[in-house]
């Protein structure tokens, strides 16, 4: 009977150990919303994506520039022509410096002259 309790023990210090974290962060401008999901390994591992969905529909979108500020991390996305509603972009790190939950990501997005920026909390 104690060489159950004490695999389990083992098991449960395992699981715990091994365990991940989920980030979600959203925002949002006039035009634009923008959401950050993450999950966390062990502290030095981080995969996630940026989804930023354009407001007002599918159109057509020039010289769309998107500038990601993390605390960690600074991404720069530039495309000529976008049509889509929804713009997707992946972000992974292994033995880095993960985004905590308390970060605050900051987002400027650049399109047909236009810009806004917000911030994903």
């Amino acid at each position: 009977m104690r060489k159950i309790y004490l695999i389990i023990s083992f098991i449960f210090l395992m699981m715990v150990g091994c365990s991940n974290e989920s980030l979600l962060f959203k925002g949002e401008s006039d035009h634009w919303k923008g959401e950050y999901s993450a999950d966390i390994t062990d502290s030095t591992r981080e995969d996630g994506k940026y989804i930023f969905h354009f407001k007002d529909g599918k159109q057509m979108k020039k010289n769309i520039e998107i500038d990601i500020d993390n605390d960690n991390s600074h991404t720069n996305i530039k495309e000529e022509k976008n049509d889509d509603a929804i713009i997707t972009i992946p972000n992974a790190c292994s033995g880095c410096s993960v985004t905590k939950d308390s970060s605050i990501i900051k987002v400027t997005i650049k399109w047909n002259g236009k810009e806004e920026s917000f911030d994903l909390k």
